[in-house]
């Protein structure tokens, strides 16, 4: 094992940065030079899939937060699909409000760690593979983004929009598990897309098969991120209000209600079994759901401008202006007024909802990001439209429009992908962070050698580092000190409880010969990974 595992790993991680950069420009090449989209959609994707794989690598660790505890579920759900648990049994009172801390775990909605436990059971139980799930969703968004592109607007604007979006910064640091909601956001963003890219096949053709497909992604994404997961419904409802031809035939009224009726078969059955099954619990998050709008929950607090703020964020540096002059010439381009209205309404109801909501973090508009880069992908063709309609031959025509479409859509790719900024994160400005981290791994590994085989209890662990060791053994383990009384009953249940020293134990703690103290500088920035075991 490398003395310093960043530097064995550099080469593979730039690597992987400048494939998936290749392979972008290169499918973006093959388009403008052969005007098909198959091969270059690929490549696009690929291009996309090596740059998700430089970010899930280069962090071999659990995130604080999010990350931790939906491995820990999921792991649990391996066995117990139907139960979700965060302590698998609590010997200690716990209160079942508390996400952070209690037995069952119906804090979100089960469908992405469904796919993390299967990730887990036919790949094993690893950082690699729970966050595999994310990596293939977001490689695949390309192709449901390609699509609506293509419908309202042609092929050029498809692979556009494909490319802009293996170019988001922030996906990536969701699927890695760096920000909050990490993958439960990206499963809700993967199944949302589904839902929206059925309903413009619906629209285009007219083929009412698309209405099941509809009403099948939009239950996995209420069964991802609860109701949020009916966006689909308000463009398809504001669609039939608005327009005359709509409104005046039942027929479209019946293909919405058969989309719904879809939905809730698909979403509907989970709700029913965990209010019979945990009805307390159940019946808490339900209410906390609604309370995200009403009332700022811990601590997740913005203005109303929060997220037109966080546009940058979200996007890239200044990307806010692109969004508007993009914005502008979709307005008054070519594309049919229905589709206009379709992408515009679903934007602005994301942005109106969780704008009025009291509950605010950055994710939680990005939903509609492949809207808004098919937008910006339609705008890009049309400036291209512009150039290409300059005075010049047939010959400086095709490479005077090649070369600036390759300049012009990298501009905008390089620009919000923010390439330098991609492998600072991944590679270098992480180094000290991805050195602490990996080198408490191997001290919880150690831990596990240590004790393996019996009911273990680890206590006054690393800030939320409880759960990197729940996740890596069978382990339960608290960050605080036991109490004299937590003490007796976890001996009255057999367990042998493992405390970490950081030298201001209690008397009681080291009077007590049958508790195991390790002797770990792990609570340091830089530290040795020795451990010492004493009673």
């Amino acid at each position: 094992m490398p003395a310093d595992p960043y530097s064995a790993n550099i080469q593979s991680y730039i690597f992987l940065l400048y494939t998936g950069i290749a392979l972008a420009f290169a499918g973006l090449a093959w388009f403008q030079i052969r005007g098909k989209a198959g091969l270059s959609l690929l490549l696009i994707a690929f291009g996309g899939l090596s740059l998700n794989l430089l970010v899930c690598f280069s962090d071999a660790f659990l995130h604080m937060w999010d990350e931790q505890i939906h491995a820990v579920v999921a792991k649990n759900m391996v066995s117990n699909p139907f139960k979700p648990m965060l302590v698998t049994d609590p010997v200690l009172p716990y209160n079942y409000k508390g996400w952070l801390n209690n037995h069952v775990w119906l804090h979100k909605q089960p469908l992405f760690l469904w796919q993390i436990a299967l990730s887990f059971k036919l790949f094993g139980t690893s950082v690699f593979s729970l966050r595999l799930p994310s990596i293939l969703m977001t490689t695949l968004l390309v192709f449901p983004v390609f699509r609506i592109g293509k419908i309202i607007s042609g092929t050029q604007t498809g692979i556009y929009a494909a490319l802009l979006v293996t170019g988001s910064n922030f996906i990536y640091q969701l699927s890695s598990g760096r920000l909050a909601t990490d993958h439960n956001d990206i499963a809700f963003l993967f199944y949302v897309t589904l839902s929206i890219w059925a309903f413009f096949e619906k629209e285009k053709s007219g083929n009412r098969a698309w209405i099941i497909f509809i009403g099948l992604f939009s239950g996995a994404a209420i069964l991802n991120k609860w109701l949020v997961g009916l966006l689909v419904y308000a463009a398809w409802g504001l669609s039939i209000l608005v327009f005359k031809e709509n409104r005046k035939r039942l027929q479209r009224f019946a293909e919405l209600s058969l989309g719904l009726l879809v939905t809730i078969v698909v979403a509907l059955p989970w709700q029913l079994y965990i209010l019979y099954r945990f009805p307390q619990e159940s019946r808490h998050e339900f209410s906390l759901n609604t309370l995200h709008f009403f009332k700022t929950v811990e601590g997740h607090a913005g203005d109303f401008m929060y997220h037109l703020s966080s546009i940058e964020r979200l996007y890239g540096t200044d990307f806010q202006y692109v969004i508007l002059v993009s914005l502008i010439i979709f307005l008054f381009s070519a594309v049919k007024t229905k589709f206009k209205f379709q992408i515009l309404s679903l934007i602005f109801f994301v942005y109106a909802f969780y704008s009025f909501a009291a509950t605010k973090m950055p994710a939680f508009t990005i939903i509609v990001a492949p809207l808004v880069y098919v937008m910006v992908a339609h705008s890009l063709t049309q400036i291209l439209k512009w150039i290409g309609k300059l005075n010049l031959s047939p010959g400086k025509k095709r490479i005077v429009s090649g070369l600036s479409a390759m300049a012009l859509v990298f501009f905008v790719y390089f620009h919000f992908l923010n390439h330098e900024g991609l492998a600072m994160k991944n590679i270098a400005w992480q180094k000290k962070d991805f050195q602490h981290e990996y080198k408490a791994n191997l001290v919880y590994l150690k831990l596990i050698d240590e004790f393996g085989g019996e009911d273990v209890v680890v206590y006054n662990t690393w800030l939320f580092d409880r759960f990197k060791i729940m996740f890596l053994s069978d382990f339960y383990a608290n960050i605080k000190l036991p109490s004299k009384k937590s003490i007796e009953t976890w001996k009255e249940n057999n367990f042998r409880i493992v405390v970490f020293d950081d030298n201001k134990l209690p008397d009681y703690i080291l009077t007590d010969s049958t508790i195991a103290k390790v002797r770990s500088a792990v609570y340091q920035k830089d530290f040795e990974e020795n451990i010492e075991v004493y009673y």
